[in-house]
């Protein structure tokens, strides 16, 4: 008898698709943690569409997609873990993908992440709110009465009052699931496509909708950094590329010192954002999801206000004001946030969480043969996804240099002498 058919069927649902690295990085943690605690369960990662709309993100591992109910095809869940900031109704759903209201709602997100139940049924035997904030907006959470709910940050948890725990946000546990080794080959390799500089850096995430006064705010504070240590430059990136930025959204430093902003490419995944974080001077997030991730890297972090300042840690330091003071603060000492009880908190609910999965499938499932289709062809999108950023990041350090090239004092000396040469022959022929 396949003992298989008797294990635990999990399903892990979030926004694992929407293209966010943040999401991508709290599946890795959330498998991580449950997989390494519970060898014993089959765990499957869910998302609204997952593998309909496949994107860079999701690192040739798509989440299995949750059909409209009418559609079958359901996943037999023994229990259902749901993570991340998915407190939000359709219409926030709708707008976070995004995607008209009615392809949210056929598929029942809204009464999933807010009752664990799809089409008036239960999706699982037991569902669990594990590390769950708001997706925006005031939202009806009465449905989460009496539910198994922990909260990742504190005002979530004061909003859902006395039905929730604390938990902690997974992603200040993120340096487990990269291996050193991985990390410094990235850098390597981002060094080499120009990326990102040799010398000391400072890490700056500007989201695709900065506003003007914050990104002036950003701007400020670069240009004080850079001004004072003249061998240190800037690393700007975004958690969200595959969203179109606002305008606005791109930082501009003017002066000389523009040569040591540094700009991730669009193309580049989670692991080359976390090489560029890791060793870096300091790191300005306006997102809870960098803010955690530098945190968890040990990197000193300040967290900007960019509208998200309840969702954010409280062992990260947060700005209100003054950006460039606090930076130079932060340079001066190097100390990074003390998230050692933060992760205490984490570990401890997380093994809780691990006891309470069923040790047991409650519905046998029948023995299959794995599908060896899908592997392949997973197998062959993770070998894409490695092509594509290989020959992505060659061609980005030729441009590189092109660039280096056309700024340089020589190139603006000898061109008008090369163009000058170039009619002077045309005009003899």
């Amino acid at each position: 008898m396949d003992g298989a058919a008797e294990r635990p069927l999990v399903g892990l649902f979030g926004a694992f698709d929407t293209g966010e690295l943040g999401e991508v990085a709290l599946r890795r943690v959330m498998e991580r943690e449950i997989k390494g605690r519970r060898p014993d369960i089959d765990l499957i990662a869910l998302a609204p569409f997952g593998n309909e709309r496949p994107i860079p993100g999701d690192e040739g591992r798509p989440a299995r997609p949750l059909r409209p109910p009418a559609a079958g095809d359901q996943p037999g869940l023994d229990a259902l873990v749901i993570t991340g900031d998915v407190l939000g109704d359709d219409t926030l759903w709708a707008a976070r993908y995004p995607v008209p209201l009615g392809d949210i709602a056929d598929r029942g997100i809204g009464a999933l992440v807010l009752t664990g139940a799809r089409g008036g049924r239960d999706l699982a035997a037991s569902t669990t709110w594990f590390a769950v904030g708001s997706a925006g907006g005031d939202v009806d959470v009465t449905g989460l009465e009496g539910k198994d709910v922990w909260a990742r940050d504190p005002a979530t948890q004061e909003r859902l009052g006395g039905t929730a725990v604390q938990s902690g946000d997974p992603l200040l546990l993120s340096a487990r699931v990269f291996a050193s080794e991985t990390l410094r080959r990235r850098a390597e390799l981002l060094r080499l496509c120009g990326a990102i500089p040799a010398g000391r850096r400072l890490v700056v995430e500007t989201p695709s909708g900065l506003q003007p006064a914050l990104a002036s705010g950003l701007v400020e504070a670069m240009t004080a950094a850079l001004r004072t240590d003249p061998k240190l430059s800037v690393v700007v990136f975004t958690l969200d590329p595959t969203r179109e930025p606002a305008i606005g959204s791109v930082l501009t430093v003017p002066g000389l010192i523009v040569e040591r902003v540094h700009r991730l490419p669009a193309w580049v995944g989670l692991d080359d954002i976390a090489a560029a974080m890791s060793g870096s001077e300091a790191a300005l997030a306006t997102s809870p999801a960098a803010a955690n991730l530098a945190a968890s890297l040990g990197v000193p972090v300040l967290a900007v206000d960019a509208g998200l300042g309840h969702r954010f840690d409280p062992v990260i330091p947060l700005l209100g004001g003054d950006i460039a003071s606090a930076l130079q603060r932060l340079l001066a000492g190097k100390e990074p946030a003390s998230i050692d009880t933060a992760m205490q908190t984490l570990d401890g609910a997380f093994a809780e969480l691990a006891e309470r999965l069923p040790h047991a499938s409650r519905a046998p499932r029948p023995a299959s043969a794995p599908d060896e289709v899908t592997s392949a062809l997973a197998i062959l999108q993770q070998r894409l996804v490695d092509e594509r950023s290989a020959l992505q990041s060659e061609l980005s350090r030729v441009q590189s240099e092109l660039d280096h090239l056309r700024a340089s004092p020589e190139h603006r000396l000898v061109r008008p002498i090369r163009e000058g040469y170039r009619r002077w022959q045309r005009r003899r022929t």
